[in-house]
């Protein structure tokens, strides 16, 4: 079953969120969608959410790239791990590589109606095997003789993102 694989984890901010960090990435990309907003929306005949300002003007669809250089900083204090994900064992690691940032809705007038999704996405990984609803992985993708390995639990916010069969 061995296979080269990219574990997803995507996480929702928003107003409502609590996590002292999730609050800084809120206040700092709301900041920026109302900079960003201003410059794609028509002087003449402005909008005041993200999906209105998208149907008039298509090269808004830009704004979630730039909402990301606001939340760069903040996912760089992470030093490449998720700790709040721990492994089977109580580890709190989850290697982290890189992240994509979705703008599922804002409003330049409403901070209640700003929400995106943060999809953290891992390095490769070597899953050997699936185990009681466990993935069984190894950081190590070359192992010739064996493996040092984790387990991570299913969880619903993670994906497997990539898989190519393991040709080692």
């Amino acid at each position: 079953m061995k296979a080269k694989i990219k574990l997803a984890f995507r996480i929702v901010i928003d107003r409502t969120s609590e996590m002292v960090w999730d609050r800084y990435v809120f206040e700092d990309t709301y900041f920026e969608y109302k900079i960003q907003h201003q410059v794609f929306d028509d002087p003449e005949n402005p909008v005041k959410n993200y999906w209105e300002l998208l149907s008039k003007n298509p090269h808004a669809g830009k704004i979630p790239f730039l909402l990301s250089s606001a939340a760069a900083n903040y996912v760089s204090q992470l030093k490449g791990e998720i700790r709040s994900l721990p492994d089977v064992l109580g580890n709190t690691f989850f290697p982290v590589e890189n992240f994509t940032l979705d703008l599922i809705s804002s409003n330049v007038e409403d901070p209640l109606k700003h929400k995106i999704g943060l999809t953290f996405h891992t390095p490769d990984l070597l899953l050997i095997d699936i185990i009681d609803n466990r993935y069984l992985l190894s950081k190590d993708i070359n192992g010739n003789k064996g493996f040092e390995t984790f387990m991570f639990a299913f969880h619903p916010q993670v994906s497997i993102a990539y898989y190519e069969p393991y040709q080692g």
